[in-house]
């Protein structure tokens, strides 16, 4: 459902504002009414339901579509209960299940990697790892990776740079695929934000790029030289 907040699309040239949401089948209009109290300016809100317009096509989502989302990475898949939300959306026992964990938006680092994945493993999920930061991979293993994964984890982190390097890559397609499939979706943050068309994100912050992760998540020396790719990849982000 796209949702515009009232207060922000207000024009000042308009008595009455109009701001409308979308659902499957109807639109609901908000109406704002100014009105004086005495010395204060009141606004109230009014809504009504009415048939979405012929013109506009309702969404239909895929109903093989199946995924757990949250607004952390590292503090959601460390949660047992959530883990398990994840395993249960396979229907399948753990033991049969593959996890493929792709930790792109924290250039792979270790550290967050192990945190995401290591209920499933102690569940006996099959835990295997996509790292694509600092290597490509030809597509048919990018198919592959994907295609014999039951459940895809995607780590939070920096939201700007994962897409950037799948779409170089091709991999955003083969996800998109994996997703309709019903492959189960799952992630925090970042790997939340990616499974859908836009979201809020903070990937320009410079303490998520990668230079600065690397320095204090690895360990590396501020004056570790870079190569060449390190610094186009900074500068691009």
């Amino acid at each position: 459902r796209n949702h515009t907040h009232p207060l922000l699309s207000r024009r000042a040239d308009q008595g009455n504002d109009l701001t409308t949401t979308f659902n499957d089948d109807y639109r609901t209009t908000m109406v704002l009414l100014p009105a004086r109290s005495g010395n204060s300016l009141v606004v109230s809100a009014s809504s009504s339901l009415v048939p979405c317009p012929p013109y506009r096509r309702p969404y239909t989502p895929n109903p093989s579509l199946k995924g757990l989302f949250a607004g952390s990475g590292s503090a959601s898949m460390s949660n047992p209960h959530m883990a398990q939300a994840v395993v249960d959306l396979t229907q399948r026992s753990p033991k049969d299940l593959s996890l493929l964990y792709i930790g792109t938006a924290t250039y792979d680092i270790a550290k967050f990697r192990d945190k995401q994945t290591n209920l499933f493993s102690k569940m006996g999920v099959n835990v295997e790892s996509l790292d694509l930061t600092n290597q490509s991979m030809p597509k048919e293993d990018l198919e592959e990776a994907v295609d014999k994964a039951d459940i895809i984890l995607v780590s939070g982190g920096n939201t700007l740079y994962a897409v950037d390097r799948w779409e170089y890559l091709g991999l955003d397609e083969l996800l998109r695929g994996a997703a309709h499939r019903g492959k189960v979706m799952a992630g925090g943050s970042a790997g939340a934000i990616c499974w859908f068309d836009g979201g809020h994100s903070d990937s320009m912050d410079p303490e998520t790029y990668r230079l600065f992760m690397s320095n204090k998540f690895e360990g590396k020396d501020d004056n570790t030289p870079e190569s060449n790719s390190e610094k186009e990849t900074n500068a691009q982000e």
